[in-house]
């Protein structure tokens, strides 16, 4: 039987995973430990990839009365929820971004701090990881990220002319180019110089470069988003100037290699 979750809306009913977590939770439950972990192992480009939804549910099952499945299970969630957040050290290890490595730190730390709550009794937060992994280590991830921001008093910091109309000249050369979307994006060479280009900007738009790569909306009419405009006080005209100046600069250093 698997276990249903704890978590209840305003109106008292209780949340539900979705039906295809659950039909995958019913074949995981009849494997033995060992071959459940050989599985959780596999990348997601196996056909029997176990879903971080279904991974943390065998790892706060197995918290408490089974050390020896929980720890191998804990490993594998804890490398796929890295590879979710932003790299700290750039390509060849050569300089690390401290934002990134506060985004890393502040992501995993309350999530393991989820994790013992949780152990010692039940913490009814995970429950949405077990719904949308992915969404929840989002929303995990703007909270890091506005946190950074406010701590460390960026936003006064960042002094530009709202006004200003980016020239002709780089609407040209930033339509249509998106760095994070390129054929060669997973490539170890490309990403690397996209970093290196990356450190050529000024800070605000290395700032809205970090935040895109990282799904941040521009701007949203959903109030309660985090977008690059709220977090970096800017209005949402200087944002995507500010961008398509990055993305001009960008296209050109890569174009010409750095």
């Amino acid at each position: 039987m698997i276990i249903p979750l704890q978590k209840q809306t305003e109106g008292g009913k209780l949340y539900t995973r979705i039906p295809e977590i659950e039909a995958r939770l019913t074949e995981l439950v009849t494997l033995t430990d060992e071959d459940l972990i050989q599985l959780c192992n596999q990348s997601n480009t196996h056909p029997q990839y176990v879903p971080c939804e279904c991974l943390l549910y065998f790892v706060r099952r197995s918290a408490l009365a089974n050390q020896a499945l929980f720890d191998p299970l804990f490993r594998i969630l804890s490398e796929r929820i890295f590879r979710k957040l932003p790299r700290a050290a750039n390509p060849g290890g050569s300089s690390v971004s401290m934002l990134n490595s506060d985004i890393q730190e502040s992501v995993f730390d309350r999530f393991v701090e989820m994790l013992m709550l949780d152990k010692a009794g039940y913490d009814a937060r995970l429950d949405m990881f077990e719904i949308r992994f992915d969404k929840a280590v989002l929303s995990l991830k703007n909270d890091a990220l506005q946190k950074s921001y406010r701590s460390e008093k960026r936003n006064t910091e960042l002094e530009y002319d709202d006004s200003e109309d980016i020239t002709s000249e780089v609407e040209t050369a930033s339509e249509g180019f998106n760095p994070f979307e390129q054929a060669d994006f997973n490539h170890f060479h490309y990403s690397r110089e996209l970093d290196a280009a990356i450190e050529t900007l000024p800070d605000l738009q290395k700032r809205i470069i970090e935040m895109i790569r990282l799904d941040f909306p521009i701007d949203s009419i959903d109030p309660q988003e985090m977008t690059i405009s709220k977090a970096l006080n800017k209005s949402e005209k200087t944002i995507h100037n500010q961008k398509n100046r990055a993305f001009a600069r960008l296209k050109k250093l890569l174009e010409g290699g750095i």
